[in-house]
């Protein structure tokens, strides 16, 4: 049986000695490169993913397009009927004026 852990909660000084050590430990140069890596992680793997949705999104547009019928031409008893042709106005001299 292992007693209660005897740390609390850090506070600032505490936080300050840690970063200090670890400075000590990896210098400056290797800390800041370590960030840039990450930095420089963290941007590719957002670029992936955005990649990822788009190319996700262009398949689904391809699929919905080859997945819907195409619609077959009108067969001869479907296609509308021709409108009516006009009738010339007839000459018998009358005109009706309103």
């Amino acid at each position: 049986m292992s007693g209660p852990l005897l740390i609390g909660p850090l506070g600032p000084l505490e936080l300050a000695i840690i970063v200090g050590v670890i400075v000590l430990l990896f210098g400056v140069g290797r800390i800041s490169r370590i960030g840039g890596d990450l930095g420089s992680s963290i941007k590719e793997f957002r670029r992936a993913v955005r990649d990822d949705e788009t190319e996700e999104e262009g398949a689904t547009q391809e699929v919905k397009a080859e997945t819907q019928p195409e619609t077959p031409p009108p067969s001869a008893s479907q296609q509308p009927a021709a409108p009516p042709t006009e009738t010339p106005p007839s000459d018998s001299g009358t005109r009706n004026v309103f």
